[in-house]
């Protein structure tokens, strides 16, 4: 059995299990929902080379808009604002800063073609008239976004470093400045980022990441690499022993580490190649 498929290796597992592959075992429903788990952790495990996105994630940043004004007539949250002329593309996502004001308020919704704005949040009046600022520090990057593998780059090959959430609030300030290329980047969300200065223009990224795959079905190959396969069908062994209190669980569970361990050994060598010059190590994904 080649194990190229989610099927392929779901037969393989309950013919090594002793059961029925005809979907008959009482343990069919049982294997599927633990292929899925053997699934979510394997591909978790390492950085695999194989889901390394190609090409890499592309992003544009936006330039400040700096020629309208603004007027907030009361202080509070969810509170409506007013710009000077309307503005063509929605706002909804960047912020604003009045000028002398040493805050900036979130947009959170705007329409396109019109100059009114909601704000999240604004702790005093602007006078009408106020000079403004609207910028945008934070990005939505690619669905599938799983781990960087390394940073951002920017159209120059600049190179933007990943640093945590909590170490950017208390180096950068809130709002930021302007300055392209920012030196660093945090993930807000799964894939929502935020940069320690925001961009003066439109400027163009890439970002290398590896993308976390769906989970597999059916007849069609496994986005895992050939060498990876028998690894992650000794892993969903081991839960389909689990299952069944199979005391085999144990030399499944020691097979499934041994074949992972081997595999990411082959994956650094994949990664540096056998000649000398190029066998340094690796850093990992977030230092």
């Amino acid at each position: 059995m080649a194990l190229d498929s989610y099927s392929d290796i779901s037969r393989y597992v309950l013919s090594r299990a002793g059961e029925e592959t005809d979907g008959t075992s009482k343990w069919a429903a049982d294997a599927t929902d633990s292929g899925i788990e053997a699934w979510r952790e394997f591909v978790t495990r390492h950085p695999w080379l194989c889901l390394r996105k190609s090409p890499p994630g592309a992003m544009l940043t936006v330039a400040p808009v700096t020629t309208l004004t603004l007027t907030i007539a009361a202080a509070g949250e969810s509170v409506a604002a007013t710009l000077s002329a309307i503005y063509a593309t929605s706002l909804v996502g960047r912020k604003i800063r009045p000028s002398g004001k040493a805050w900036a308020a979130r947009i959170t919704a705007h329409v396109a073609g019109t100059n009114a704005l909601t704000l999240d949040a604004a702790p005093e009046t602007v006078t009408a008239g106020t000079a403004s600022t609207i910028f945008q520090d934070e990005y939505d990057l690619a669905s599938d976004l799983g781990l960087f593998v390394d940073g951002i780059w920017t159209q120059d090959g600049s190179f933007i470093a990943l640093k945590g959430e909590e170490w950017m609030k208390v180096r950068y300030s809130d709002p930021p400045s302007a300055g392209w290329p920012a030196k660093y980047f945090c993930r807000l969300t799964r894939r929502r980022v935020r940069f320690s200065t925001y961009p003066e223009a439109a400027e163009r990224c890439d970002y290398p990441y590896n993308y976390e795959p769906a989970d597999p079905s059916g007849s069609g190959d496994l986005a895992i690499d050939g060498h990876l396969r028998p690894a992650f069908a000794e892993k969903w062994l081991e839960l389909v022993f689990q299952f069944k209190e199979d005391k085999r669980q144990v030399e499944a569970f020691q097979r499934g580490e041994q074949k992972i361990r081997r595999a990411i050994v082959y994956e650094g060598r994949l990664l540096r190649g056998l000649g000398t010059l190029s066998s340094e190590m690796e850093e990992a994904p977030y230092g």
